[in-house]
């Protein structure tokens, strides 16, 4: 049976149920809290969902590589990469046929490993800055409530008025008036509690796809290693090239 990486879709996918569980029990409360500050956390509902199909993407399309390379077969090689997509189908163009098998050149692949570590890291930072834009969003949407609080409290006072013949009437006014500054308190309150509570369900997934790469990398770099052949014909003299690739094409 081929290696994958299935225990980290696996244990993604779990992650989200239980996520999704925990919504529906406190619907109600995150109902309000949603309802509270519409627009701002509705840019970070989207920033969160954006996260988590950026992730599962691309951990199921690193499974694909995983498989791929897991399948490689040294005489039957560019059926093994088939299923790759994109620049990662070019990989069949380091083989060289030696005597009807496959191998990787050996002066290619430190190149492969390098563009294989640079794209996982271009992957891993996009991810990771969309766990730091849900924190901003969420003290973005802090401040906002916190500014809509501070100016409503000053129009309250400002606003005030008192002489012994209507004091009902100045408790009326005031009650009214603390209407707007718990307003913008529920602005800040939900908008952190979102934001925060969504880049803690990105950060995990982030850190499950940091895991996954890890693994990639490393067996990556064994199959290469592993199905290599020396390259010889750099060699001035190319008979003698010939011969010692020869020889050693030969070894077992």
């Amino acid at each position: 049976m081929a290696l994958s990486l299935n225990n980290y879709i696996i244990r993604a996918s779990i992650f989200l149920v239980a996520v999704f569980v925990i919504v529906v029990l406190l619907y109600p409360v995150l109902q309000n809290a949603f309802l509270s500050n519409i627009f701002i956390n509705i840019i970070i509902l989207l920033a969160l969902l954006t996260g988590i199909v950026f992730n599962f993407f691309h951990l199921i399309n690193l499974n694909y590589k995983y498989i791929s390379f897991s399948n490689f077969n040294i005489t039957n090689s560019i059926e093994a990469f088939s299923t790759l997509r994109g620049q990662d189908k070019n990989i069949s163009l380091e083989l060289k046929n030696l005597d009807g098998k496959f191998v990787f050149k050996s002066s290619s692949i430190n190149r492969l490993i390098e563009n294989s570590d640079m794209t996982l890291i271009s992957i891993r930072e996009t991810s990771r800055y969309l766990v730091g834009l849900l924190v901003f969003l969420g003290l973005l949407g802090t401040f906002w409530g916190l500014l809509k609080t501070i100016g409503s409290v000053g129009n309250v006072i400002s606003g005030l008025g008192i002489d012994d013949t209507n004091v009902a009437g100045f408790f009326n006014s005031l009650k009214d008036g603390l209407n707007a500054p718990l307003e913008g308190m529920s602005i800040a309150f939900s908008s952190s509690l979102l934001g925060l509570a969504g880049s803690l369900i990105l950060g995990l997934l982030d850190l499950n796809l940091g895991q996954a790469q890890n693994k990639f990398s490393q067996y990556f770099e064994k199959i290469l290693n592993s199905n290599s052949s020396p390259n010889f014909s750099n060699v001035e003299d190319k008979p003698t090239g010939e011969a010692i690739q020869k020889i050693y094409d030969n070894l077992e």
